[in-house]
């Protein structure tokens, strides 16, 4: 239960970071007036947190994919900068 809860802590930075992303993007390359709203956050919580309580080995893949998308995303801006890529 307590291994359970700790990945919960993990969903929700990753929620916050991709909901901001996505409406980051939506901003500047998507239709006007374009936005993700609180309810789009909550379900996007909703399915981290589904995923980490009720299949719990298939949620740290999950976030890894989440993670590494985002890293991805982030290569693309010059002031964000990945710690893990190679020289």
């Amino acid at each position: 239960m307590l291994g359970q809860f700790a990945s919960m802590l993990f969903a929700l930075p990753t929620t916050v970071l991709l909901w901001l992303a996505t409406n980051k993007y939506l901003t500047f390359w998507g239709p006007e007036n374009a936005f993700i709203g609180s309810i789009g956050f909550w379900e996007i919580f909703g399915l981290f947190a589904f995923t980490s309580l009720f299949y719990p080995r298939l949620f740290p893949s999950l976030l890894g994919k989440a993670w590494n998308e985002l890293m991805k995303a982030g290569n693309g801006c010059s002031h964000i900068t990945n710690p893990f890529k190679r020289k």
